[in-house]
């Protein structure tokens, strides 16, 4: 497991994100960013669970996804992000992290 980015939320779109259409989110890549962080502005009909949409996340990338979510509370099954990656996400001490899987 390597650390990957941070996610935070935020009150409104900025310039550089795009839409990930099945989460209604509209996200910047944490790669554009010096210090690995990533932008989030969910629409309010957005399907994610609430932990995911208001709390900032660390993320990290692992080899498989499955064997990452293993024993963990899952709160955001696996998803597919523009092609590029699988992510879920699991809830630890009240704090969502994300597992970030690259294809």
């Amino acid at each position: 497991m390597q650390f990957d980015h941070i996610g935070v939320p935020v009150a409104s779109k900025r310039d550089g994100m795009r839409y990930l259409e099945s989460k209604r989110l509209w996200l910047t890549s944490p790669a554009d960013h010096a210090y690995r962080v990533e932008w989030l502005w969910y629409e309010p009909e957005s399907p994610e669970v609430e932990i995911v949409r208001t709390v900032p996340h660390v993320a990290y990338r692992v080899a498989s996804l499955e064997e990452a979510l293993d024993g963990h509370h899952v709160v955001a099954e696996p998803f597919d992000v523009f092609g590029e990656v699988r992510v879920a996400f699991v809830e630890v001490d009240g704090a969502p992290v994300e597992f970030v899987q690259p294809y």
